[in-house]
């Protein structure tokens, strides 16, 4: 297996990358990873590497990426917004259908927390996808909104800013009416005893892909957002390679 780690334009700055390619020269299907709120390209106990780099043992090429102002990009993560990230997911994407070992007919995305929230925002403008796998995936973004509304100044989050912007776009971010465009297969996978992201959250998802050739959600017991456990990261990345197997 091959990993590059490279540099993504995107809205003028530059975001960090880490590609995975397959062993042999031949074109493999794509998969773009998308990270969670504050998260980065490596996520949460490398959950993202190690999810990318047993895809590429199974002969996918993977990108995985930093959203700008997260993890290594450029950018202030005070300026950060969704629909930022739409447009970065975007243009991720185009990178990433470029290379030359990706089969450009068989291309998913996968997205985890709020980087599932950003797949099904990205994925109307995002061209054929033949799949998606969303991993605890926000389907509310007014959970985000405090009771006094749409703060004047940045809010402290975990030592992460939160800029006014992020806030005031919040109402005008409908994931699950964009999900009734997709029309490729989803899996949703999510702890049963998530207390960050309820699972109602990702079961919304299962109605709103109407028009999807296949969806399941599917409930992984026990487990909590982060998937901390080794048999709850087994068991989520062992569906998710059974999924794109079958559907790409």
């Amino acid at each position: 297996m091959d990993e590059r780690l490279l540099w993504i334009p995107s809205r003028g700055k530059r975001m960090a990358g880490v590609l995975h390619l397959p062993t042999g020269r031949r074109r493999a299907p794509g998969v773009l990873m998308l990270h969670g709120f504050t998260g980065h390209k490596a996520e949460t106990h490398r959950l993202f590497v190690h999810t990318a780099r047993r895809l590429a043992s199974e002969g996918f090429a993977v990108l995985r990426f930093d959203f700008l102002g997260s993890g290594d990009s450029e950018g202030l993560f005070e300026e950060m917004t969704i629909s930022g990230e739409v447009e970065d997911a975007l243009n991720a994407l185009q990178f990433f259908r470029a290379q030359s070992r990706v089969d450009t007919a068989r291309m998913a995305m996968l997205g985890f927390s709020l980087g599932g929230c950003v797949a099904a925002l990205s994925q109307p403008r995002a061209g054929a996808l033949k799949a998606l796998v969303l991993w605890a995936p926000v389907s509310n973004p007014l959970r985000w909104m405090p009771p006094q509304g749409v703060p004047e100044k940045p809010v402290n989050i975990g030592g992460n800013l939160v800029g006014p912007a992020f806030y005031r776009e919040l109402p005008e971010l409908k994931p699950l009416e964009a999900a009734r465009a997709f029309k490729g297969a989803v899996l949703i996978l999510h702890g049963s005893n998530d207390q960050a992201v309820r699972p109602d959250e990702g079961r919304a998802y299962e109605s709103a892909f109407q028009n999807a050739s296949r969806c399941e959600f599917r409930l992984i017991p026990d487990a909590d957002h982060i998937f901390s456990q080794p048999q709850w990261e087994q068991s989520l990345m062992e569906q998710t390679v059974r999924w794109f197997r079958e559907h790409l």
